[in-house]
């Protein structure tokens, strides 16, 4: 189990139960008294929960900038992040959108592979330029101030001559019927064009944006290769996606 998916699990056991003991912890997720140790450390040291003797409980005098951040979401989008870098091979040409949980992705990118990455995001061409094996290619186009990413038909002219093995995006909503929607028409169209100068298409996921819906289509959902949640591949609540043939991760 990755560390993000057993510091979600805490964080959800101190929701439920106002306080957790290192000892239960440590049984329920099969791991030593010392990792759990240094989990809730890690998490007392950002402000998220309150160390007491043996365990740990809810912080009573969080900060409001910290109750306002949704750590939460933040660790899920983590476990999404290192399970899709772990599709990375060497060799391979990448599409790689410029959303939060992309951007999270290229902190887990291996260190010794030689990958061509292209990419509307300001954010994760920066974070990769220096990193050696991997060449990247922004895609220009009209820039987005509040996400910096680039959408239109400059991008999309782009990709037209580009053929990549994987693309990841990330699915704000996807539904059993209506497949891959998004709520902002520019980034739809990106996507979408992302999606068709690519072999197989890789949606990145958070679980309860499964059986939303928004105004703007992207791809039905049957014609998605992989799906990455936060979830166990096998959990219940993936069950009306994977009906439809998907991989789920």
């Amino acid at each position: 189990m990755l560390k993000e998916e057993r510091q979600y699990i805490i964080l959800e056991e101190i929701k439920t139960h106002n306080k957790v003991y290192s000892s239960l912890l440590s049984k329920k997720l099969d791991v030593s008294e010392d990792t759990i140790r240094r989990d809730l450390n890690e998490l007392a040291n950002h402000g998220h929960i309150k160390k007491v003797h043996g365990g740990a409980m809810a912080n009573p005098n969080i900060p409001a900038e910290i109750k306002h951040y949704n750590i939460t979401d933040k660790l899920e989008r983590q476990v999404i992040a290192q399970k899709a870098a772990d599709l990375i091979s060497d060799g391979q040409v990448l599409i790689l959108e410029g959303e939060t949980t992309s951007v999270m992705m290229t902190d887990y990118i291996p260190k010794d592979v030689a990958i061509i990455i292209f990419t509307n995001s300001l954010l994760i061409a920066s974070k990769l330029f220096h990193q050696k094996g991997v060449e990247t290619i922004f895609l220009g186009g009209q820039l987005s101030k509040r996400s910096k990413v680039t959408v239109g038909m400059d991008v999309e002219n782009a990709l037209r001559d580009v053929h990549a093995d994987l693309c990841f995006i990330e699915a704000s909503s996807i539904h059993e019927t209506l497949g891959i929607t998004e709520g902002d028409r520019d980034k739809a169209l990106t996507k979408k064009a992302m999606l068709k100068s690519s072999s197989k298409t890789v949606a990145l996921c958070l679980s309860h944006s499964i059986g939303r819906m928004e105004p703007f289509k992207i791809e039905e959902a049957n014609n998605i290769d992989i799906i990455i949640s936060e979830l166990e591949a096998d959990h219940a609540s993936l069950e009306s996606i994977r009906r439809k043939g998907v991989q789920i991760y």
